[in-house]
């Protein structure tokens, strides 16, 4: 009942903002074998529904992860999550542009409220962290970016370099590359990881604003589980490997 819920809503608000004028909507429904978030795996097998707003240079959404199958498989807080986040977007110049904004991650499956946040010494009610990020994209071959995120919550930053280069095969399809690699700093000590994904997808136009795509994924990290998640909250899991994923994306 909380996922039809969740996706009730979702579907809700993409039927509403998509009437009001000068407002862009994209949404994505996806399925992956895994959720691997930052080299940590979260859960197993999942389904991805995702809804973003755009007017003007700012934007924001809601992006969900919503495990199926047997419950026994979610390893970590992160099973089932929900993330909202808002950003601003411009151009620096004619190749350059720059990206800000916040992230608030929530986990309904846990007891915690919305607004009860996690906090290391103890003292949060919850699992619940807020994250702000800032980047740079380049336009020129392979998409080059970079992105610093600092998570209050948590206590750590992650620097993330990203590319990505997309082949047209035909006059729908497309084999699309991309690629990934960050590090994380913990204020702890022995916190600090290195971790990194590929993806390659082949992606086939449904129509001008809407499309398909399947493919496969490796990641993971230089640590054997969520080395900033406490192990006796989140259990410990082997985190690199191969998965895939498919998904539906379209624009209005």
């Amino acid at each position: 009942m909380k996922r039809t819920a969740l996706l009730a809503v979702l579907l809700a608000g993409v039927s509403t903002a998509a009437t009001a004028e000068g407002i862009g909507v994209s949404t994505t429904l996806a399925y992956e074998s895994k959720y691997i978030f930052r080299g940590v795996q979260f859960a197993e097998t999942s389904i991805q529904p995702a809804v973003e707003l755009s007017y003007g240079n700012f934007y924001g959404g809601a992006w969900f992860n919503l495990p199926i199958g047997d419950d026994d498989l979610v390893v970590t807080p992160g099973g089932e999550e929900l993330d909202l986040y808002v950003g601003y977007s411009a151009p620096l110049g004619e190749t350059l542009s720059f990206d800000v904004g916040l992230t608030y991650y929530t986990f309904p499956d846990l007891a915690s409220g919305f607004f009860d946040i996690f906090e290391e010494d103890g003292d949060g009610l919850g699992a619940n962290t807020l994250e702000v990020f800032a980047g740079l994209s380049l336009d020129a071959p392979l998409s080059p970016s970079l992105y610093v995120y600092r998570d209050f919550m948590f206590d750590t930053f992650t620097i993330e370099g990203g590319v990505s280069h997309s082949i047209p095969l035909a006059e729908k399809t497309s084999f699309d590359l991309g690629g990934s690699i960050g590090y994380v700093i913990d204020d702890d000590d022995g916190g600090d990881y290195l971790y990194g994904a590929a993806t390659a997808d082949f992606s086939y136009a449904l129509t001008d604003d809407a499309s398909i795509a399947a493919g496969v994924r490796y990641g993971g990290s230089d640590i054997a589980g969520g080395a900033f998640i406490d192990d006796s909250i989140a259990g410990t899991t082997q985190s690199s490997g191969f998965w895939y994923g498919l998904s539906l994306s379209a624009s209005f």
